[in-house]
Protein backbone atom coordinates (compact mmCIF):
# COMPACT_ATOMS: atom_id res chain seq x y z
CA UNK A 1 0.00 0.00 0.00
CA UNK A 2 1.44 3.27 -1.62
CA UNK A 3 1.35 5.88 1.91
CA UNK A 4 0.12 8.84 1.54
CA UNK A 5 2.64 12.37 2.56
CA UNK A 6 0.95 14.77 4.41
CA UNK A 7 2.11 18.39 5.78
CA UNK A 8 4.72 18.00 8.26
CA UNK A 9 6.07 15.06 6.43
CA UNK A 10 3.72 12.71 8.12
CA UNK A 11 2.67 9.55 5.89
CA UNK A 12 -0.55 7.77 5.87
CA UNK A 13 -1.48 4.29 4.51
CA UNK A 14 -5.35 4.53 5.37
CA UNK A 15 -8.55 6.79 4.11
CA UNK A 16 -8.11 9.99 5.52
CA UNK A 17 -10.43 12.25 7.35
CA UNK A 18 -10.99 15.90 6.85
CA UNK A 19 -13.23 17.90 9.12
CA UNK A 20 -14.03 21.88 8.53
CA UNK A 21 -13.07 24.24 11.16
CA UNK A 22 -15.58 26.46 9.72
CA UNK A 23 -17.99 25.18 11.52
CA UNK A 24 -16.23 22.89 14.36
CA UNK A 25 -14.23 24.93 17.43
CA UNK A 26 -15.58 28.19 16.16
CA UNK A 27 -15.47 29.37 19.96
CA UNK A 28 -11.46 29.91 18.88
CA UNK A 29 -9.02 31.17 16.72
CA UNK A 30 -8.59 29.31 13.73
CA UNK A 31 -4.92 28.59 14.43
CA UNK A 32 -6.20 26.63 17.87
CA UNK A 33 -9.30 24.93 15.64
CA UNK A 34 -6.44 23.43 13.80
CA UNK A 35 -4.76 22.28 16.80
CA UNK A 36 -8.40 20.78 18.20
CA UNK A 37 -8.80 18.87 14.57
CA UNK A 38 -5.21 17.73 15.72
CA UNK A 39 -5.74 16.30 19.35
CA UNK A 40 -9.21 14.68 17.91
CA UNK A 41 -7.31 12.11 15.66
CA UNK A 42 -8.00 13.56 12.40
CA UNK A 43 -5.59 13.63 9.36
CA UNK A 44 -6.83 17.34 7.39
CA UNK A 45 -8.75 20.06 7.93
CA UNK A 46 -11.18 21.68 5.73
CA UNK A 47 -11.60 25.29 5.54
CA UNK A 48 -13.87 27.91 3.60
CA UNK A 49 -12.42 31.38 1.67
CA UNK A 50 -8.80 31.25 2.30
CA UNK A 51 -8.71 34.99 1.39
CA UNK A 52 -10.20 35.64 4.97
CA UNK A 53 -8.15 33.84 7.46
CA UNK A 54 -4.64 34.10 7.74
CA UNK A 55 -3.69 30.88 5.33
CA UNK A 56 0.20 31.02 5.78
CA UNK A 57 -0.42 30.62 10.20
CA UNK A 58 -2.82 27.38 9.45
CA UNK A 59 -0.80 26.08 6.94
CA UNK A 60 2.31 26.42 9.22
CA UNK A 61 -0.02 24.92 12.60
CA UNK A 62 -1.08 22.22 11.01
CA UNK A 63 2.00 21.17 9.53
CA UNK A 64 3.72 21.06 12.95
CA UNK A 65 0.73 19.22 14.64
CA UNK A 66 1.28 16.30 12.10
CA UNK A 67 -2.08 17.00 9.66
CA UNK A 68 -2.75 18.70 6.44
CA UNK A 69 -5.11 21.27 5.04
CA UNK A 70 -7.26 19.13 2.79
CA UNK A 71 -8.79 21.73 1.05
CA UNK A 72 -10.28 25.69 0.29
CA UNK A 73 -12.59 27.63 -1.80
CA UNK A 74 -11.09 27.81 -5.44
CA UNK A 75 -13.40 30.29 -6.93
CA UNK A 76 -16.05 32.74 -4.81
CA UNK A 77 -16.43 36.09 -7.14
CA UNK A 78 -16.46 34.54 -10.20
CA UNK A 79 -18.70 31.97 -12.14
CA UNK A 80 -17.44 29.17 -13.81
CA UNK A 81 -21.07 28.94 -16.11
CA UNK A 82 -20.87 32.79 -17.16
CA UNK A 83 -19.07 32.76 -20.17
CA UNK A 84 -18.01 36.43 -19.94
CA UNK A 85 -16.83 35.38 -17.06
CA UNK A 86 -14.42 32.84 -18.02
CA UNK A 87 -10.94 35.45 -17.33
CA UNK A 88 -11.65 36.80 -14.30
CA UNK A 89 -12.59 32.97 -13.31
CA UNK A 90 -9.43 31.56 -14.54
CA UNK A 91 -7.18 34.39 -12.85
CA UNK A 92 -9.06 33.71 -9.45
CA UNK A 93 -8.68 29.84 -9.95
CA UNK A 94 -5.02 30.49 -10.45
CA UNK A 95 -4.36 32.31 -7.32
CA UNK A 96 -6.26 29.88 -5.42
CA UNK A 97 -3.76 26.67 -6.79
CA UNK A 98 -0.78 28.97 -5.85
CA UNK A 99 -2.23 29.33 -2.41
CA UNK A 100 -2.56 25.73 -2.26
CA UNK A 101 0.75 25.16 -3.13
CA UNK A 102 2.12 27.47 -0.84
CA UNK A 103 0.20 25.72 2.07
CA UNK A 104 0.18 22.24 1.03
CA UNK A 105 -3.72 22.16 0.07
CA UNK A 106 -4.99 19.18 -1.96
CA UNK A 107 -8.25 20.20 -3.23
CA UNK A 108 -9.82 23.26 -4.30
CA UNK A 109 -13.63 23.57 -4.04
CA UNK A 110 -15.30 24.91 -7.78
CA UNK A 111 -18.35 26.19 -7.80
CA UNK A 112 -20.88 26.84 -10.55
CA UNK A 113 -21.60 30.46 -9.45
CA UNK A 114 -20.28 32.66 -7.82
CA UNK A 115 -20.45 33.08 -4.17
CA UNK A 116 -21.12 36.32 -2.09
CA UNK A 117 -20.67 36.85 1.24
CA UNK A 118 -23.88 35.91 3.06
CA UNK A 119 -24.32 33.13 0.95
CA UNK A 120 -25.55 35.04 -2.25
CA UNK A 121 -25.45 32.99 -4.90
CA UNK A 122 -24.95 35.60 -8.44
CA UNK A 123 -27.49 34.08 -10.93
CA UNK A 124 -26.36 32.21 -14.03
CA UNK A 125 -26.80 33.94 -17.39
CA UNK A 126 -29.64 34.27 -19.47
CA UNK A 127 -28.89 31.33 -21.98
CA UNK A 128 -29.89 28.03 -22.54
CA UNK A 129 -28.45 25.12 -20.13
CA UNK A 130 -26.85 23.55 -23.11
CA UNK A 131 -24.74 26.81 -23.50
CA UNK A 132 -24.28 26.94 -19.57
CA UNK A 133 -22.77 23.36 -19.10
CA UNK A 134 -20.70 24.67 -22.41
CA UNK A 135 -19.57 27.12 -20.82
CA UNK A 136 -18.41 24.59 -17.60
CA UNK A 137 -17.29 22.07 -19.43
CA UNK A 138 -14.49 24.88 -20.74
CA UNK A 139 -13.66 26.96 -17.97
CA UNK A 140 -13.55 23.54 -15.61
CA UNK A 141 -11.37 22.39 -18.80
CA UNK A 142 -8.92 25.19 -18.80
CA UNK A 143 -8.62 25.33 -14.97
CA UNK A 144 -7.73 21.55 -14.75
CA UNK A 145 -4.59 22.16 -16.78
CA UNK A 146 -3.50 24.54 -14.32
CA UNK A 147 -4.38 22.61 -11.50
CA UNK A 148 -2.75 19.67 -13.03
CA UNK A 149 0.92 21.65 -13.13
CA UNK A 150 0.13 21.76 -9.89
CA UNK A 151 -0.61 18.11 -8.52
CA UNK A 152 -4.29 19.81 -7.09
CA UNK A 153 -7.80 18.44 -7.69
CA UNK A 154 -10.47 20.41 -8.68
CA UNK A 155 -13.73 19.06 -6.71
CA UNK A 156 -16.74 20.11 -8.54
CA UNK A 157 -19.79 20.91 -5.90
CA UNK A 158 -23.04 20.63 -6.55
CA UNK A 159 -25.20 22.12 -3.74
CA UNK A 160 -28.90 22.84 -2.47
CA UNK A 161 -31.06 25.30 -3.67
CA UNK A 162 -33.23 25.62 -0.93
CA UNK A 163 -30.77 28.07 0.51
CA UNK A 164 -28.92 28.93 -2.56
CA UNK A 165 -31.38 29.83 -5.25
CA UNK A 166 -29.83 30.12 -8.41
CA UNK A 167 -27.32 27.75 -8.02
CA UNK A 168 -27.03 25.73 -11.30
CA UNK A 169 -25.43 22.34 -9.98
CA UNK A 170 -28.16 21.44 -7.50
CA UNK A 171 -28.10 17.76 -8.62
CA UNK A 172 -25.34 15.04 -8.79
CA UNK A 173 -26.02 14.67 -12.44
CA UNK A 174 -25.10 18.29 -14.04
CA UNK A 175 -21.42 18.09 -12.16
CA UNK A 176 -20.62 14.77 -13.16
CA UNK A 177 -21.79 15.64 -16.55
CA UNK A 178 -18.80 18.08 -16.87
CA UNK A 179 -16.59 16.10 -14.86
CA UNK A 180 -17.60 13.33 -17.62
CA UNK A 181 -16.68 15.61 -20.49
CA UNK A 182 -13.52 17.19 -19.23
CA UNK A 183 -12.17 13.37 -18.61
CA UNK A 184 -9.14 13.76 -16.23
CA UNK A 185 -8.31 12.95 -12.69
CA UNK A 186 -7.64 15.88 -11.54
CA UNK A 187 -11.35 17.03 -12.03
CA UNK A 188 -13.63 14.98 -9.15
CA UNK A 189 -17.24 15.55 -7.64
CA UNK A 190 -18.01 15.94 -3.76
CA UNK A 191 -20.86 14.54 -2.83
CA UNK A 192 -21.95 16.46 -0.11
CA UNK A 193 -25.11 14.37 2.03
CA UNK A 194 -26.62 17.90 3.44
CA UNK A 195 -27.11 19.34 0.08
CA UNK A 196 -28.06 16.48 -1.64
CA UNK A 197 -30.74 15.51 1.08
CA UNK A 198 -32.47 18.94 0.50
CA UNK A 199 -31.86 18.90 -3.60
CA UNK A 200 -32.93 15.94 -4.57
CA UNK A 201 -32.63 12.88 -1.88
CA UNK A 202 -32.15 9.70 -3.33
CA UNK A 203 -29.22 9.83 -1.49
CA UNK A 204 -28.00 5.92 -2.12
CA UNK A 205 -28.91 5.81 -5.86
CA UNK A 206 -27.18 9.23 -6.46
CA UNK A 207 -24.45 7.99 -4.19
CA UNK A 208 -23.97 4.98 -6.75
CA UNK A 209 -23.95 7.31 -9.58
CA UNK A 210 -21.62 9.54 -8.37
CA UNK A 211 -19.07 7.49 -7.60
CA UNK A 212 -16.72 6.41 -10.52
CA UNK A 213 -15.93 10.58 -10.47
CA UNK A 214 -16.47 10.21 -6.25
CA UNK A 215 -13.39 12.38 -4.83
CA UNK A 216 -14.53 13.35 -1.78
CA UNK A 217 -18.13 12.31 0.88
CA UNK A 218 -18.91 15.17 2.70
CA UNK A 219 -20.88 13.96 6.19
CA UNK A 220 -23.47 16.48 7.33
CA UNK A 221 -26.93 15.56 8.57
CA UNK A 222 -30.04 17.05 7.86
CA UNK A 223 -31.80 18.88 9.32
CA UNK A 224 -29.27 21.25 10.68
CA UNK A 225 -25.91 20.15 9.09
CA UNK A 226 -25.57 18.11 12.60
CA UNK A 227 -23.30 15.54 13.33
CA UNK A 228 -23.92 11.80 11.77
CA UNK A 229 -27.18 9.97 13.35
CA UNK A 230 -28.42 13.19 14.55
CA UNK A 231 -31.25 13.41 11.53
CA UNK A 232 -32.95 11.72 9.25
CA UNK A 233 -29.53 10.24 7.01
CA UNK A 234 -28.60 6.83 7.85
CA UNK A 235 -24.95 7.09 7.50
CA UNK A 236 -24.12 3.32 8.12
CA UNK A 237 -26.23 2.64 4.85
CA UNK A 238 -24.60 4.96 3.07
CA UNK A 239 -21.42 3.60 4.42
CA UNK A 240 -22.16 0.32 3.19
CA UNK A 241 -22.23 1.45 -0.08
CA UNK A 242 -18.96 2.78 0.29
CA UNK A 243 -17.71 -0.45 1.65
CA UNK A 244 -19.59 -2.11 -1.28
CA UNK A 245 -17.79 -0.51 -3.70
CA UNK A 246 -14.62 -0.11 -2.16
CA UNK A 247 -14.05 3.42 -2.76
CA UNK A 248 -11.44 5.07 -0.66
CA UNK A 249 -11.38 8.88 -0.94
CA UNK A 250 -11.14 11.61 1.63
CA UNK A 251 -14.28 12.08 4.03
CA UNK A 252 -14.97 15.50 5.17
CA UNK A 253 -16.93 15.97 8.24
CA UNK A 254 -18.51 19.36 7.85
CA UNK A 255 -20.79 18.71 10.21
CA UNK A 256 -22.24 21.54 13.56
CA UNK A 257 -22.95 19.52 17.17
CA UNK A 258 -26.07 19.19 17.34
CA UNK A 259 -26.21 20.74 21.28
CA UNK A 260 -23.36 23.25 20.98
CA UNK A 261 -21.03 20.51 22.07
CA UNK A 262 -17.91 19.73 19.83
CA UNK A 263 -17.29 16.44 21.74
CA UNK A 264 -21.04 15.94 20.81
CA UNK A 265 -19.48 15.43 16.71
CA UNK A 266 -16.09 14.28 17.54
CA UNK A 267 -18.07 11.11 19.37
CA UNK A 268 -20.60 10.51 16.64
CA UNK A 269 -18.34 10.48 14.35
CA UNK A 270 -15.65 8.14 15.69
CA UNK A 271 -18.77 6.19 16.47
CA UNK A 272 -20.25 5.48 12.66
CA UNK A 273 -16.53 6.86 10.48
CA UNK A 274 -14.02 5.42 12.79
CA UNK A 275 -10.07 5.63 12.28
CA UNK A 276 -10.37 1.70 12.38
CA UNK A 277 -12.63 1.69 9.20
CA UNK A 278 -10.61 4.17 7.36
CA UNK A 279 -7.92 1.44 7.79
CA UNK A 280 -9.78 -1.49 7.23
CA UNK A 281 -11.26 0.34 3.71
CA UNK A 282 -7.92 0.82 2.44
CA UNK A 283 -6.75 -2.68 3.17
CA UNK A 284 -9.76 -4.40 1.44
CA UNK A 285 -9.36 -2.22 -1.83
CA UNK A 286 -5.26 -3.43 -1.58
Amino acid sequence: MTPLHLSGGVQRSRMLRSISIHFMWNDRPMSERVEAAALSGFDLVDLWDWRAVDIETIGAVAASNGIGINGFFGNRQHSACDPNDKEAFLTEIKESIDCAVRVGARQLAIFSNAIRPGGLVLPSPALPHQTLHEALVDSVGEAAELASDAGVTLMLEPLNDVFLPGYFWTGMSSAIAVAKEVNTPQVRVAFDTFHQQLSEGRLSDNLIASLPYLGRFDVGGVPGRFEPGAGEIDFLYLRSILDEHQWDGTITFETIPSDGEFATAVNAIDRIFPSSWCGERMRAKG
